[in-house]
């Protein structure tokens, strides 16, 4: 992504962290899939974060099993 402003290079800088962190996440559990899918559904996720979050409200903490 060719960012055109500072502010969008670090909003994009702070999706893929969020992405690199889901990716880690979805690792652990197991579930096979390929590492483009996982890519390309970690960064859906990031930039999709604040609709993400208004699903999962409501919902108690049960992940990570530590």
């Amino acid at each position: 992504m060719a960012a055109t402003t500072k502010h969008a290079a670090d909003a994009w800088d702070r999706t893929l962290d969020a992405a690199d962190a889901l990716s880690r996440l979805i690792g652990k559990s197991g579930i096979p899939i390929r590492e483009e899918d996982l890519e390309e559904l970690t960064i859906f996720l990031a930039a999709n974060g604040q609709w993400i979050r208004h699903l999962f409200k409501d919902l108690k903490r049960t992940y990570p099993w530590e």
